[in-house]
């Protein structure tokens, strides 16, 4: 098995270190083929990326059109089996590549593994984000990208991200997988972990996500009876009206919902909503 990781990058000079390393320092059987796609950073991104040339197989240097055009063209490079992509600012926890191996090899039917994600501020973990249902996806992303391995084929059969989204791309291809009938696996371990800091700055991208999430999700409820459409619709008034509601206090604390969420799982048990994944 050969398993190719892709990391797109911009401007990221702080962080790349550390999510290099978490690939680099991976034990597994299988073959690990990295890929580094950089947007043409004008920071320190490019020097850190150097010191670790010899052992990045391929690594790519120019103005590209955002983080998913970054990402298309490291999955059309990619020449493994299972393609797994992590963003410059996140990293693969210990054992990673090993559980993904094992995996695969004992699901052979599976197209698609994902895991909870741990969530960190100031490098200090703050939550672990819990898948929701599957069957929730037509709804909005109940998994974590930052844990998804895909067979390679699945990109080859649906095709690579879409750019008309600038933040939901993902979320749409993996709606589409799972449409389209591919089979996905949620290990217990945590494969990735997620950083939270760049959150106050993307706040006033929330309702540009919200909006891109409905475009997606429509197209497929549109195939669907009556009933589930009218759902949809009440789920998307639902999230909105809490995004404005908590909008406020996100201002002065991007990650106060989830340490009041997590405080009120822990005492009260779990919402309704962690159907959707909780965060």
């Amino acid at each position: 098995m050969k398993i190719s990781i892709i990391t797109p990058v911009y401007n990221n000079g702080k962080t790349i270190e550390r999510t290099i390393l978490s690939i680099l320092n991976q034990q597994c059987n299988s073959q690990i083929e990295y890929i580094v796609i950089d947007g043409g950073s004008t920071d320190s991104t490019l020097e850190v990326i150097n010191r670790y040339a010899e052992k990045i197989d391929i690594l790519i240097s120019e103005k590209d059109k955002g983080v998913y055009d970054a990402m298309n063209k490291g999955i059309s490079l990619a020449t493994g089996d299972i393609i797994g992509i992590i963003n410059s600012d996140d990293w693969y926890n210990d054992g990673a590549f090993r559980v993904v191996e094992q995996t695969f090899i004992q699901y052979p039917e599976v197209s698609i593994v994902h895991s909870p994600v741990h969530n960190y501020v100031n490098d200090k973990h703050l939550s672990t984000f819990i898948p929701g249902n599957l069957e929730n996806l037509l709804f909005r992303f109940t998994i974590a990208h930052p844990s998804c391995f895909v067979r390679k084929e699945v990109y080859e059969q649906i095709g690579l991200f879409d750019l008309n989204y600038i933040m939901a791309a993902d979320y749409n291809f993996v709606l589409q997988a799972y449409t389209t009938g591919y089979k996905f696996h949620c290990v217990d371990t945590p494969l990735a972990s997620f950083s939270l800091n760049g959150m106050t700055g993307q706040l006033t991208n929330r309702l540009k996500l919200i909006k891109e999430t409905w475009q997606v999700s429509s197209k497929f409820v549109s195939h669907y009876p009556k009933n589930l459409k009218h759902q949809h619709r009440a789920f998307y008034i639902s999230w909105l009206f809490r995004e404005l509601v908590v909008m406020p206090l996100k201002f002065f604390d991007p990650v106060i919902v989830i340490k009041v969420k997590g405080y009120l799982r822990r005492h009260f048990g779990k919402f309704s909503s962690d159907r959707y994944g909780a965060w």
